[in-house]
C-alpha cells in the first residue's frame, strides 16, 4: 500500500507493508537471502524478540528515512529492511535488496586490495609510485602510502568528458601534479584513489573491475554488488535524488567511467556487512594483520584514524561515501555492524546522523570502549 502524505504542501512518499508483506519478516532469521526461480534475493527481516531492533525500525519510519539498513549483533543479522522509494518517478520502493551508489565508501574496498597485494608483498606502499607507474613523474617523490593517506598534495581531480579509462584520469592527474603548498599535508582527494585503482591494474595485469571480482567479490559471495554499468543488477540500483525545496530532485550521474577505485560502485547493505563480518574473522587477512588493521591509531604501523580508506576511532570504525545524491555509511566494531545506505540526500537529517542516533541512543555505543588511541596489537 501507498500513501502520499501532505505536510505544509511537501510531498513525502512512505510505503508502508501490507500484511502480507509483514509475514515476509522472520523473526531471529539467520538464512538471510532465497532464490525465487534461480534469482538470489536477500529478505527483509527484523528480530521482532528484541525492542529495540522495533524501536530502531519506528524510528526510521517516524523521520521518513529513505533508504535501507543492515544490522548485525555479534555476527547475527538482527534487521534488514527498506523504507522509502527507489524510484520517485515509478514509486518502486526501496527493500532489503536496494543497491546504493557508495561514493567514497569504495575507497576502503580499494583499500582491501591494496591490503591484500602489500602483505603479498606485490606491492611496497613506500617504494617510489614510479617504480610501477613509470611515467607518473611529479617535481616531489611520491608513494603508495602518500596516496592511501590523502598526503601526496596532488591538485584535486577534476572529471573530462574526454576522459575514458582510469590509465586516462591517472594521466590527467600526473599533469596537473603536485602543490607544493599541500605536499605531505592532509587533503581529501579522489584523485589518490584514482592512481592506486591505476596502480592495482598494473600490479595485477588486469582492469580494476576484473581484479575487485576476483580479490573482493567472488571470495566474500557478494550477489549484489555491481560497477554502474552492470545490465544485469540494474534494476536493483536505486536513483539518487537531494532535496530541494523540501522536494526530491533527481540527480543525473556523470563521468562515473573515471571513478574506479574511488566512487562507482553500488552495493546492498547487506553485501557490506557480510564483507565487514568477514573481515572480522580473517577470512580476508589473517588475524595477524586483521587485527591492527582494524584497531590500531596513531602507532607507528598506523599513524592516523585514517587508512585504507576508512577511520579507527575509539569506539568504532568509520565509513562514509556520498555522491549524486546517494551516501552511504557504516560504522563497526565489535558488536555491532550498521550499515545505512540512502538514495534521498537531505540537508537537515542527513544519513549519518541517523546512524549515529541509532549508533548512540538504541545500541548504546557511544562510551564502548572497542579502540585504545596508540595501543599496539
Amino acid at each position: 500500500m501507498l500513501v502520499v502524505l501532505t505536510l505544509g504542501g511537501t510531498y513525502l512518499y512512505k510505503y508502508l507493508f501490507n500484511e502480507a508483506t509483514k509475514k515476509t519478516i522472520p523473526t531471529n532469521s539467520h538464512n538471510t537471502t532465497r532464490k525465487t526461480n534461480k534469482v538470489v534475493r536477500i529478505n527483509t527481516t527484523m528480530d521482532t524478540t528484541n525492542k529495540v531492533y522495533t524501536q530502531i525500525n519506528d524510528y526510521l519510519e517516524s523521520v521518513n528515512f529513505n533508504g535501507t539498513i543492515t544490522i548485525m549483533q555479534e555476527g547475527e543479522l538482527k534487521l534488514n529492511k527498506g523504507y522509502g522509494m527507489k524510484n520517485f518517478d515509478t514509486l518502486q520502493p526501496n527493500d532489503a535488496n536496494t543497491m546504493y551508489l557508495i561514493g567514497s565508501s569504495q575507497k576502503f574496498l580499494t583499500g582491501l586490495m591494496l591490503k591484500q597485494l602489500a602483505i603479498a608483498k606485490q606491492i611496497n606502499m613506500e617504494a617510489s609510485l614510479t617504480q610501477y607507474i613509470p611515467w607518473f613523474q611529479t617535481i616531489y617523490p611520491l608513494n603508495s602510502n602518500d596516496l592511501m593517506l590523502h598526503q601526496s598534495g596532488l591538485f584535486k581531480y577534476q572529471p573530462s568528458e574526454h576522459v575514458t579509462s582510469i590509465q586516462e584520469a591517472t594521466q590527467a592527474i600526473q599533469r596537473r601534479g603536485i602543490n607544493p603548498k599541500l605536499y605531505k599535508k592532509p587533503q581529501y582527494n579522489d584523485g589518490n584513489y584514482i592512481v592506486l585503482a591505476h596502480l592495482i591494474e598494473v600490479i595485477t595485469h588486469q582492469s580494476y573491475e576484473q581484479a575487485f571480482k576476483q580479490m573482493i567479490m567472488q571470495p566474500n559471495d557478494l550477489k549484489f554488488t555491481a560497477f554502474y554499468n552492470d545490465h544485469n543488477l540494474a534494476h536493483n540500483m536505486a536513483i539518487g535524488y537531494k532535496q530541494v525545496n523540501q522536494k526530491p530532485v533527481k540527480q543525473q550521474p556523470r563521468f562515473l567511467n573515471q571513478y574506479y577505485g574511488a566512487g562507482n560502485l553500488f552495493m546492498a547493505p547487506y553485501d557490506m556487512a557480510q564483507l565487514i563480518l568477514n573481515l572480522q574473522h580473517n577470512k580476508i587477512f589473517s588475524a595477524v594483520e586483521t587485527l591492527p588493521f582494524i584497531k590500531e591509531s596513531m602507532t607507528s604501523r598506523y599513524p592516523k584514524a585514517y587508512r585504507f580508506g576508512y577511520y579507527s576511532f575509539p569506539d568504532k570504525n568509520r565509513i562514509n561515501g556520498g555522491f549524486y545524491g546517494q551516501v552511504f555509511t557504516v560504522y563497526f566494531n565489535d558488536r555491532y555492524i550498521i550499515v545505512m545506505g540512502t538514495n534521498y540526500e537531505q540537508p537537515h537529517l542527513t544519513n549519518e546522523s541517523m546512524l549515529k542516533h541509532i549508533f548512540k541512543h538504541y545500541l548504546k555505543q557511544e562510551n564502548h570502549n572497542y579502540n585504545k588511541t596508540g595501543k599496539t596489537y
